[in-house]
């Protein structure tokens, strides 16, 4: 099973799998880091890759974060030399649940894109759906 790793801006990573096991239920294998005001970014790196590490029981860790270009996005980026590591930005319910459904069949390289159109998918003008 591919792990997941929720890398966030404050306690969004935490707040977004509270909501996520509503919906679909708790999971095994994901997990949350934040950084917060003050942090030290290099301890944020050194947790990534602990976790990661942790996570990963052969067929890779996916790695969902927030902002491109914000400090989880660019720990992570520093750490994707690591063997069997992805990463995709803009994390949203979506996209984390359907990651979960697919990660027991996907595979690592397949992950990003399941990630990244189920991010697109879920955001629509309702207004315009039912209108």
């Amino acid at each position: 099973m591919i792990g997941v790793l929720l890398v966030t801006h404050g306690n969004f990573s935490e707040a977004i799998i509270k909501s996520m096991e509503l919906v679909f239920g708790r999971q095994e294998k994901l997990e949350a880091l934040t950084l917060n005001h003050g942090d030290d970014v290099e301890e944020l790196t050194r947790q990534v890759k602990e976790r990661a590490k942790e996570l990963d029981d052969g067929e890779g860790v996916l790695v969902l974060v927030d902002l491109l270009g914000g400090s989880p996005c660019n720990v992570t980026a520093s750490c994707l030399k690591q063997e069997g590591l992805e990463c995709v930005t803009g994390l949203n319910l979506p996209m984390l649940i359907s990651v979960l459904e697919e990660r027991e069949d996907g595979t690592l390289c397949s992950m990003p894109k399941v990630a990244m159109e189920a991010g697109k998918t879920g955001i629509v003008n309702v207004k315009q759906l039912i209108g």
